[in-house]
């Protein structure tokens, strides 16, 4: 049963590549026009050449190989054209001063390669507060076609062209709103649980039961303990998730990648920080 997996996807996603704009998976990136701002362009091509080297290591342990020349035609697509051209058109700014720290930043994730939730949580907030390189001028809930010009609220935080509308992605703190955590969603910080009765709905981030604290094991997928903790059902326990995929799971927040086949009785690998497009390059249809 798949349960939680695209919560630990968006995440992973927001490690990839979000250096030169504000993500890397923007909507639309594909139909923006040529990029005329070579200035931009340059630099963002040779921050992507700096990053993609520095990610061959984990592209090799996470997928097994590295192809050097897709990872900067994936990084050129995806990121470079369609920040340049955001800074071309007076939607975005270019901060040159960001581009080592964003570096720093990536090279740490790198290092960890294939993270638990808590490490997630941490690389997210080291890139969030660090890879401010470009920068929209669209402030959240205004319309947007591509991330690139989306403005980046101040704090732990990113924002992203979502349906089409710019929408801020932030680790909270203890008693903010949180919505169910289910996808591309702010999500409460380590020791913190939403919450949330169900799917579609907000509640607030609470404190969640400690490792090895009682908690109700009869019930599957809770979020009492936190994002990447248990309930343990033979101990009635909160458990740290270690599993970063094969078998031995009941339910997805067992699994650090949140998804278990029960059937299977495993659990799926965890993503790396890092996506197969980034290492081994985009498919291209014939």
């Amino acid at each position: 049963m798949r349960s939680l997996p695209s919560l630990f996807a968006a995440a992973a996603v927001t490690l990839c590549i979000a250096a030169c704009s504000s993500s890397p998976k923007s909507q639309n990136a594909g139909s923006m026009p040529p990029v005329q701002e070579p200035s931009v362009f340059d630099k963002c091509v040779d921050f992507a050449k700096r990053l993609c080297a520095d990610a061959e290591g984990c592209c090799r342990q996470a997928y097994g190989g590295f192809d050097a020349d897709g990872c900067l035609l994936s990084f050129e697509r995806e990121v470079c054209n369609p920040g340049a051209s955001a800074v071309m058109a007076g939607k975005a700014t270019y901060n040159e001063d960001a581009v080592e720290a964003c570096l720093a930043a990536h090279a740490a994730a790198h290092q960890i390669c294939i993270p638990t939730w808590q490490q997630t949580l941490e690389l997210r907030k080291e890139i969030y507060a660090a890879c401010r390189v470009i920068d929209g001028t669209s402030k959240p809930g205004l319309g947007c076609s591509i991330a690139s010009t989306c403005k980046r609220p101040d704090g732990v935080a990113t924002v992203d062209c979502i349906e089409n509308v710019c929408q801020v992605s932030e680790i909270l703190p203890e008693g903010a709103e949180c919505p169910f955590p289910s996808g591309s969603v702010s999500v409460c910080d380590d020791g913190l649980a939403c919450d949330a009765p169900g799917l579609d709905s907000s509640g607030h981030c609470i404190k969640a039961i400690g490792t090895g604290e009682a908690c109700d094991g009869s019930v599957l997928e809770g979020t009492d303990c936190g994002l990447g903790s248990f309930c343990d059902p033979a101990t009635a326990q909160c458990q740290v998730a270690q599993n970063l995929g094969g078998a031995g799971c009941s339910q997805s927040n067992e699994c650090v990648s949140f998804d278990c086949d029960r059937l299977g009785n495993a659990c799926a690998a965890a993503p790396a920080v890092v996506s197969r497009d980034t290492c081994l390059g985009m498919a291209v249809a014939p």
